[in-house]
């Protein structure tokens, strides 16, 4: 899977909005659409993005681990 496809598949798994994870990452809406598109070469390493949505996942699920 590319990263495109595994950020919006997270993004999706987690219920949010490209304008709310654009939030959750300091970064435009703009930048989240062109990443999930792949028009945009990311600025933040793919495990690094990913890893933030993990996060996010715990959090949201209630856990910190």
């Amino acid at each position: 899977m590319t990263f495109p496809e595994q950020l919006k598949a997270q993004r999706e798994r987690l219920g949010l909005t490209q304008a709310e994870l654009a939030s959750f990452l300091d970064v435009s809406p703009r930048a989240v659409w062109q990443w999930e598109k792949g028009t945009l070469p990311h600025a933040l390493t793919q495990e690094g993005a990913l890893a933030r949505l993990t996060k996010a996942k715990r959090r949201s699920q209630g856990t910190n681990d």
